[in-house]
């Protein structure tokens, strides 16, 4: 346990930093819409009444929750590029509090994550705001078949967090501003552990800013202070991989949750990325991927208990894939879709086809981590990535 939640800790302080990217000083003509003062920190509270959905059958309370996060900000100020080229973005770190109607099955949740809001002035008091967050959550009340056999979204008691609103942000005061919007949050573990059916709940959501020192509401930066776009190509390559849960089969009568396995899984990608515009690349490449879980069975055999899976060079596979990734500074989004070209183990259970959502986070112009799950039948998590990776690029 401890384990995921350092790895997954790991990223939400990826998220809270992804903007702090290293480039040139503001020009001076672009000083006129910085933030008045250099005190840019914030506090924001928010609250969300939500509907819960998963498939689930709960059996106690409603889908019904209320939630509320805390968190600690920093307004960008102009004197980097990229915080013109975002509209001056704010970012930071937040805890998050959840009370459910279904409490004795799901426990009482807690969560950090670190966060990104993408402002979309509207007026000169009032902007729209797209805010992304990443980060672990805790205190779940795992799945159990004997005291806890109705909570099938969630076989432990630590997960990933991932939270995604659009607002509109009102300045009341140089200080105070308010929120109102729409707001989906996401639990899973990825199939470390089974059952991992999901979680999540949408909803509206209010909140209050309050700047620490008085700020003024950026305007939209001027297209003569916003940096030069250079369109790229990248080369990339990288490994990832961790622990999974499956599901072994069998000829005989054995219940599932005595089939469920640990095992190891990893991925080996390359690829050929298009930086076509500020915000966005295109890419295509190759997986090649190990399953531990391949081919896994638990079968009655005169009476005995055996349990095999497929030989070690029949576990690997061969994909190829597409995709899209959305970039924020240092931090960026992407999707995936790929199909298994090739496998050692041929599995009629297993569909070919499978996605990848996820996140890179850039140390350097070369090296970046990645945290992405890898799914099948689009919301059917394999197996989590957690990895490294190198990129070359040119122009």
């Amino acid at each position: 346990m401890m384990q995921r939640v350092g790895g997954l800790a790991i990223v939400a302080l990826m998220v809270a930093r992804g903007a702090c990217a290293q480039d040139a000083p503001v020009p001076a003509a672009a000083e006129v819409n910085a933030p008045a003062s250099k005190n840019l920190w914030f506090v924001r509270v928010g609250y969300s009444p939500a509907r819960v959905l998963t498939a689930s059958q709960f059996v106690s309370g409603e889908n019904v929750a209320r939630t509320l996060t805390f968190e600690l900000g920093r307004q960008t100020d102009g004197t980097r590029d990229w915080h013109r080229v975002y509209n001056y973005p704010s970012y930071g770190v937040g805890f998050y509090v959840g009370r459910f109607d279904h409490e004795r099955e799901l426990g009482h949740p807690l969560a950090t994550y670190g966060f990104f809001s993408w402002p979309f002035p509207v007026s000169a008091r009032a902007q729209v705001t797209a805010d992304v967050g990443l980060g672990v959550s805790w205190n779940w009340t795992a799945f159990n078949p004997k005291t806890n056999p109705t909570n099938t979204a969630l076989g432990s008691d630590v997960a990933y967090h991932v939270d995604g609103g659009l607002s509109l942000r009102f300045l009341a005061t140089e200080r105070a501003s308010v929120y109102a919007g729409l707001n989906v949050t996401h639990w899973s573990n990825g199939a470390t552990k089974q059952p991992n059916l999901g979680l999540a709940v949408v909803g509206p959501k209010i909140g209050v800013r309050y700047n620490v020192a008085p700020q003024v509401l950026p305007s939209r930066a001027r297209a003569e202070d916003l940096p030069r776009f250079e369109p790229s190509w990248e080369f990339v390559v990288g490994g990832a991989g961790s622990g999974k849960a499956a599901a072994a089969a069998t000829n005989s009568h054995i219940d599932l949750v005595d089939r469920w396995r640990d095992f190891g899984a990893f991925s080996i990608t390359t690829g050929l990325q298009r930086h076509f515009y500020q915000f966005g690349k295109v890419a295509t490449g190759a997986d090649v991927s190990y399953d531990g879980a391949t081919g896994a069975r638990v079968d009655i055999i005169k009476g005995r208990q055996v349990e095999s899976r497929a030989p070690v060079d029949q576990r690997f596979a061969l994909g190829l894939y597409g995709g899209y990734e959305h970039v924020i500074a240092r931090f960026s989004v992407l999707f995936q879709l790929g199909y298994t070209v090739w496998r050692g183990f041929d599995d009629a259970e297993v569909p070919r086809f499978y996605q990848r959502y996820g996140s890179r986070f850039h140390f350097s112009d070369h090296f970046w981590g990645t945290f992405a799950v890898r799914s099948i039948k689009v919301r059917k998590a394999n197996f989590l990535e957690f990895g490294l990776g190198y990129r070359v690029r040119w122009p």
